[in-house]
Parts: structure tokens; sequence; C-alpha cells
């Protein structure tokens, strides 16, 4: 009820029962009370003073509690505002996420969004608050690779949504590889790595070993590719590349890779050589080698190594050695799945 319709209807009561005992007598009486003595004063007077004191008391009672429940409400409505910047932080995965919550209806699903990332079906376009439909919308346009203002939601570099724009950016040729190589700082790892694949294309042997860190298994075979490539070629010893293979700790399936890479354009002496040196110093590079072996014809030290294995290593290797010595002649990519050009 409004205080000015209580007001009214108080005071229409007051003065309904004060009438009604002037009707009743017209007496007038003093009393004393707790040591007070009060004024001689119609009965009528009297029969008012207790219930104008209630109106009066139910006031001030109703004007706390309505400044509590404001105190509440000021509260609820903060908390509902950390609720949106949360959810919209949900939604674009800016990190870290650590509101305080003052009220209890909060704090639980404050808690589990803080600590979520929340991904909504592609049917859901708009929810109606401005920040939500805005983050909607970003997500949407990310996706389909418009061009976005993000800036003005100020998202952290790891954020997924800002790693995805920056990808797009430089698909589209917005920002250019050693733009984002030179700024590695800015855009992270992911977006690097997938800039360093195609750098490694056309770029220095300098520069692409200034940046080696970025390395990945996909940028090293087209890398090999250029040693010594009649177009777009690079000059690279094997000194220069043993440690560079070190680092990257290729696996036995991706040393055969590396090799049959390498066999577009590199010397064979110096692939050999390179396979021969790694392999003195780790057996998981001994599939690349034997591969290296028998694609260049050097049959006789293939055999020899294989010669000199236990009967469950390299099995592909001696059934192959074991039909070149029964007059069948196979590519050795044949039976490593790979195409023979």
């Amino acid at each position: 009820m409004q205080l000015k319709r209580y007001t009214i209807a108080s005071l229409i009561l007051i003065v309904l029962i004060g009438a009604a005992a002037y009707n009743i007598t017209t007496e007038s009486v003093s009393f004393e009370l707790l040591g007070m003595v009060f004024p001689n004063m119609p009965i009528a007077f009297w029969v008012v003073v207790p219930v104008l004191l209630l109106y009066l008391a139910s006031v001030v009672h109703m004007m706390v509690y309505t400044l509590v429940g404001n105190f509440k409400l000021r509260r609820l409505n903060k908390d509902h505002e950390k609720m949106v910047d949360a959810l919209r932080s949900a939604l674009l995965g800016s990190g870290e996420r650590n509101n305080v919550y003052k009220t209890d209806s909060y704090k639980l699903m404050g808690k589990l969004i803080d600590n979520s990332i929340i991904m909504p079906y592609e049917t859901l376009r708009a929810v109606g608050h401005e920040k939500i439909d805005e983050a909607l919308e970003l997500m949407r346009d990310v996706k389909e690779k418009k061009k976005v203002e993000i800036k003005k939601f100020h998202l952290p570099n790891t954020a997924s949504i800002v790693i995805q724009n920056n990808l797009n950016r430089f698909e589209r040729g917005e920002i250019d590889a050693e733009s984002i190589l030179s700024h590695s700082e800015s855009y992270g790892d992911i977006v690097c790595t997938k800039a360093y694949e195609t750098y490694v294309k056309t770029a220095s042997a300098g520069a692409i070993m200034k940046n080696k860190r970025f390395f990945t298994k996909a940028a090293l075979l087209d890398f090999v590719q250029r040693i010594n490539a009649a177009e777009n070629g690079i000059t690279l010893s094997n000194e220069e590349l043993l440690p560079l293979l070190s680092d990257l700790k290729l696996e036995n399936e991706e040393w055969v890779d590396l090799s049959d890479a390498m066999s577009k354009n590199m010397l064979p002496e110096q692939r050999i050589r390179l396979f021969e040196m790694l392999s003195e110093k780790n057996d998981d590079v001994m599939e690349g080698y034997l591969f290296t072996l028998y694609d260049l014809q050097m049959i006789d030290t293939a055999n020899e190594i294989l010669n000199n294995t236990s009967k469950e290593d390299y099995q592909i290797f001696k059934a192959y050695r074991d039909l070149k010595a029964a007059n069948k002649h196979y590519d050795i990519a044949i039976f490593l799945h790979r195409s023979c050009d």
C-alpha cells in the first residue's frame, strides 16, 4: 500500500473513531500514568490519541522496512548487472573471472558461470538484453568470418573468439605472417603457429629459424622441401638442421614423412648423411633412415642394417627386402601408404 493512500485511510479512520467517541460522551477527563499527569481533555481525544500513535508507529515501521528493502533491491540489481557481465564473459570466453555476489540467490549461479564457458545453440539469436545480444552477434559474425569491431569488448588475446577473429583476419589478408610473428606476444601461439605454416613457404632460412619455436610437422615438411629447390629454394647444412629436428621430437612414422618431403629437392648425399647422423643418436629415426636408403636404392646398406635387427623389428621393411631378393620390384612408398610420383 502506498504511504499516501495509507495516510488518507488512516486519517479517515481516526476522524470516524473520534466522532463516534464524541457522540457517545462529551465528558472530559484527566489522569496520571507512570508519574505523568495528563491534562483534562475530552474522552474522544484520549480515544483518538492511541490510534494516532499506532498510525505513526506503523509509518515508521513501513519506512524502516522500505529502506531495508531498497538496500536489498540495490544489492540484487548490482548482482544482476554482475551476472549479465559474467554471462557475456562466459559467452565470449574472456578468461579468468572472479565476481563477488552479495545476495545468496546469485552466489551459486555466479560461481558456476565464473568457471564456465557457454556455447549456446546456433538457433539462439537474441535474448532481449543489449549486452548479451551484442555478444551473441559477435560470436555469430566471427564464426561466419565477417569483419567485426572486437576491441570494444576488451577481451584478452587468449580468448578463443579473439584467436578465431585473428585467424579470420589473417585468412582475409588484413594481417600478414611477418606482422604476426613480429608481435607474437599480441597474437598468441595458435595464431603464430598458423601464420608460421605460411611463412616457411617463402621466408629466408634465417628468418624461419629465428621463429623456430612455432615449427609444426606441417611447417617442417614445407620447409625441408625448399632445401636446394630450383625455385624459392634455400640452403641449409645438416649441422643447422640437426638441432631443429632434435627439438621437434618426431616419432617413428614422422621421420618417414620427413624423408619423403626431403626427397623432393634435397641432394641424396645430404639426405643420407643427415639420417645417418640422426639414427646414431635416436633409434626412432631408423624407420626414416631405412626408407631413405631404399628410396635412394641403397639396397645393400639397408639390408645390412636389417640383418642386424631382431626378428620382430621393422617387419614392413623386411618384407620389402625379401620381395626385392625375389626380384619383385615395388616402390618402397607403396608399403608405407605413400603416393609414388
